[in-house]
């Protein structure tokens, strides 16, 4: 065998790899085919070493690729080259596993109906999976609006003995690809996962569809990224002034994130106020601080503009009044000390305050003090009921300032004959009176008045609008302000 023949093939195998990692439109791409072909064929002067005449010959094909590219579609080929890494794409999990040499190119190229399905970046570890998808058109030119990953297109996560752990999703946040990842709640334990897409339906829902094939497989080597996986045993046990217990557990570090453990206990006191499994209706408020009070990161704040990395959260209950949280971040610092501080929490609690009001007398607002939240009511109408067809239900309109959560807030409304009715509720809330530097003041407000869009109360089975009403407010997702603790960490 001539050794030119073995050296055609290399050269030919190395641009055949390179182009597939990218998308070329058509036209392109049946010249880049032809130069390819005819690349063994060229002649050669006597005055060029045969090895140097061939890598020369490989130089303009990637020349004429090149220029195909640029002249053609001009504003295309820096599209092909967006990244995960890009200077407006910061990740700093993803900047770690690029350190390290994590990223994974596997190559995916799917073309069908003139449409091609390109990956050449993905990342994993036990944290999360992260994909680049692009998918180009007919013209190479990438089409950001095109793919729904959703019922239809899924792209699963299997592990090493092919149980399917978690799907994966687009998380928008560019126009460069489709930015594709899964957030594991708990760290995945296996050395080898698969990630399989499942693409077959191309178009919105308000378009006519494409039906192909740019299904794909890859496996991917959990081995290394294990590796760099490090479990560090927190200390530090605080017990707030209304009977909650705070206690750190553990920190995982992982290449992409960072996962912090920590349970709570409730006294019997606060069991009491919380009868039944209301208790298990919780949340935490807590952020982390440099030495010099910089914050790092927040959960669940009233502060103003806070730093957010959070990826997943989660709890269980682990035992009567005792739950386990688990919170995975995209960064916490490795070297130099700094600080966890709890700020506030929050827990289901039996209420009981009313509002008593009669209709026919809300022809301006009135307010109502429940605890420590203000309730302005605004007046009643008959809307037609979503439940009961052609039938009417009373709607209260109302704007509210809360100090409390209100996410387990249950109401009723009892008339003055005593019967009782379920109360929904529907409009548009957000924090206001936050402050830049505190992470506990603020309040929830319930409707927009600058956009005059109240709240309401939707009476359900309550067909007309009696002369008298009251609303009771029978759980209250009580907002605990007041504990003092935090915990040095790295020291």
């Amino acid at each position: 065998m001539n050794h030119h023949d073995a050296l055609d093939r290399e050269l030919k195998s190395l641009l055949k790899s390179k182009a597939e990692d990218v998308a070329i439109p058509d036209p392109v791409q049946n010249a880049v085919e032809n130069v390819l072909s005819s690349l063994p064929k060229q002649k050669r002067k006597k005055r060029f070493p045969s090895n140097r005449w061939r890598w020369l010959a490989a130089a303009v094909v990637f020349f004429v690729l090149l220029s195909a590219i640029s002249v053609s579609t001009v504003p295309i080929f820096s599209e092909m080259l967006r990244s995960l890494f890009a200077k407006d794409n910061p990740d700093i999990g993803l900047l770690r596993a690029q350190e390290l040499g994590l990223v994974h190119n596997p190559h995916i190229k799917v073309k069908d109906k003139g449409y091609t399905l390109v990956i050449n970046e993905a990342v994993a570890d036990p944290t999360r999976v992260t994909i680049a998808l692009q998918l180009f058109d007919p013209k190479g030119k990438h089409n950001r609006d095109k793919l729904v990953i959703g019922n239809e297109n899924q792209i699963t996560i299997k592990d090493r003995e092919g149980n399917k752990v978690d799907t994966m999703y687009d998380m928008g946040y560019t126009n460069d690809f489709y930015y594709l990842v899964a957030f594991f709640r708990e760290p995945l334990q296996t050395d080898r996962i698969t990630i399989e897409g499942n693409v077959q339906k191309l178009g919105q829902r308000n378009e006519t569809p494409i039906e192909g094939d740019w299904n794909f497989s890859f496996d991917m080597d959990m081995k290394e990224a294990n590796s760099k996986t490090t479990i560090e045993e927190l200390s530090g046990s605080y017990t707030t002034p209304h009977g909650m217990t705070v206690t750190l557990k553990r920190l995982t570090r992982m290449v992409q994130g960072v996962r912090l453990e920590l349970e709570t206990e409730l006294s019997d006191e606060a069991m009491a106020r919380s009868p039944g499994d209301l208790w298990e209706n919780q949340m935490l408020s807590f952020h982390f601080e440099t030495m010099d009070k910089e914050e790092i990161h927040a959960v669940n704040p009233r502060k103003q503009g806070f730093m957010d990395s959070l990826m997943t959260s989660d709890h269980m209950v682990i035992g009567n009044g005792k739950m386990h949280w688990s919170y995975t971040f995209k960064y916490l610092p490795e070297e130099e000390p700094y600080r966890f501080v709890l700020d506030a929490y929050s827990v289901a609690e039996l209420d009981g305050s009313q509002i008593a009001f009669k209709p026919a007398e809300l022809v301006d607002p009135k307010g109502y003090q429940v605890l420590n939240d203000h309730f302005e009511l605004n007046g009643t109408v008959l809307e037609k009921s979503d439940i009961e067809q052609d039938t009417n239900e009373m709607v209260i309109s109302f704007y509210a300032e809360l100090e409390n959560e209100f996410d387990n807030n249950v109401w009723k409304a009892v008339d003055v004959l005593g019967n009782e009715y379920e109360v929904d509720r529907r409009g548009v809330s957000f924090l206001v009176n936050t402050l830049p530097d505190n992470w506990r003041e603020g309040l929830i407000s319930m409707g927009d008045r600058g956009m005059k869009q109240p709240y309401h109360f939707e009476i359900k089975g309550l067909s007309h609008i009696p002369e008298q009403l009251t609303l009771i407010r029978e759980v209250v997702d009580k907002r605990y302000q007041d504990p003092n603790w935090s915990v040095l960490l790295n020291p």
